[in-house]
């Protein structure tokens, strides 16, 4: 799985936003405001991987356990595929 093609990230003061670009925009006219965890496990999505791969990262990044890992990542995960923002 990876985040689709055409959206970038920005940081704009303090807040980390997500925002599609070019053709992209006319499907996903919104934008993500994504905070530090978020924005890392967009980063891992960016190519080709699995959840798994991107809970074992997490983990290493952040120096927590699994579980936590795993809530983390599948709750956002969750959260990308309700907005048809992922390719799987």
């Amino acid at each position: 799985m990876k985040i689709k093609d055409g959206f970038v990230t920005r940081k704009i003061g303090d807040k980390i936003l997500a925002v599609a670009v070019g053709e992209r925009s006319k499907q996903f006219n919104g934008m993500i405001t994504l905070n530090e965890t978020a924005q890392y496990i967009w980063k891992c999505l960016e190519k080709e991987t699995t959840s798994q791969k991107v809970v074992e990262k997490v983990m290493k990044q952040y120096s927590i356990d699994e579980q936590t890992a795993v809530k983390a990542v599948e709750g956002f995960i969750s959260e990308l595929k309700q907005n048809e923002l992922l390719d799987e």
